[in-house]
């Protein structure tokens, strides 16, 4: 019952996604596989009794394929992930796969972990930064969310109505992309890494174009001083990019363009919105943490922090998966990183 999707299901990749039980992932969209193919990586769309799932190929030399299934598998349960992982394995090995790795979208609780590790599974290196997450219930009517917010969220709100600020949804086309990277630029400058241009235009021209994502500015007095780029997936939504002007602004405008954000999913039938990296709970008011600034901001809008159980590596082929698994894997994305500036992955 497992087989690589035929042209008819690629064709309809994302609708196949997003009647997975879990309500299709962000990652598993034929849009990434798009961007991810242009960077080294194959995308083989797979099909089971279960999920459409999308893995992604490298080969490693003198290890094989190795196969990254992003946000994947699809599943609702660790039982049920157990039960795919289990026919892609056999499934895998006849493809010269040496192991795949996977990022359940499964809650992190002691009993998943223990599900996940006693199907074979074994916890591996993360690739997505965003294991903890805010996710907002956004069904009620606007004006009940923003009650919701706690009371610093609300008055930056109102400053940023006093001072005229306007958001508004932009059109997929490069002068969007271009802005939006300029400002993103400026946001990262002396606090983290970001990819080249290329990459970016290629994804949210991909997200957006597909029908899967928007960008939206906040304009201060007729400049652009905050933008968010959003995608979306049946009933969920993800903030994925941001970015905001180190100038001098209105107060407040980062905390109204979410609430315009949401207006905007409202609009679309979404439910629920993910704001998309937070510390994990444990930590989400630990001063100390290099994440502690971003989560104090997402947790104006929410204090609950929802913690996922993390990246798991099923083996294929048993020796080679575990020398990947403890040096293998490290050493190459070191060297990778160290040679091309990017992420492996």
């Amino acid at each position: 019952m497992i087989h690589f999707a035929a042209p008819a299901e690629i064709s309809q990749w994302d609708e196949l996604v997003s009647k997975n039980p879990n309500g299709g992932d962000f990652f598993q969209l034929a849009a990434f596989a798009h961007i991810k193919q242009q960077r080294g990586w194959t995308p083989r769309y797979i099909v089971t009794d279960r999920a459409a799932l999308l893995a992604l190929e490298k080969h490693v030399a003198g290890f094989g394929k190795l196969w990254y299934c992003p946000q994947g598998v699809g599943a609702a349960n660790a039982e049920d992930t157990a039960m795919i992982l289990h026919d892609l394995q056999a499934f895998a090995h006849a493809q010269g796969v040496f192991a795949v790795k996977c990022e359940p979208q499964l809650i992190d609780t002691p009993e998943t972990r223990q599900a996940l590790l006693q199907a074979g599974l074994q916890r591996s290196a993360d690739v997505q930064p965003t294991m903890s997450t805010i996710w907002l219930d956004i069904r009620p009517e606007l004006a009940v969310i923003e009650a919701r917010f706690n009371s610093k969220v609300r008055y930056n709100i109102r400053q940023a109505r006093k001072g005229e600020v306007r958001c508004r949804v932009m059109p997929a086309e490069e002068s969007t992309y271009r802005t939006f990277y300029e400002l993103f630029a400026e946001t990262a400058n002396g606090r983290f890494v970001i990819r080249p241009y290329e990459y970016y235009r290629k994804f949210w021209s991909e997200y957006c174009e597909s029908g899967h994502g928007f960008i939206i500015f906040a304009y201060d007095d007729g400049q652009l001083a905050s933008a968010d780029f959003v995608m979306t997936l049946g009933h969920k939504a993800s903030r994925k990019d941001a970015g905001s002007t180190r100038r001098k602004t209105t107060r407040g405008i980062p905390a109204l363009l979410i609430l315009e954000t949401i207006r905007e999913l409202k609009k679309r039938g979404i439910t629920d919105y993910d704001l998309c990296g937070a510390p994990h709970s444990a930590y989400i008011k630990d001063k100390n943490h290099p994440l502690y600034g971003v989560g104090q901001f997402k947790a104006g809008f929410n204090d609950h922090a929802t913690d996922y159980a993390g990246t798991y590596l099923l083996p294929v082929c048993p020796w080679r998966a575990k020398l990947w698994q403890r040096f293998v894997e490290k050493l190459v994305r070191a060297i990778y990183y160290r040679l091309k500036h990017q992420a492996w992955y």
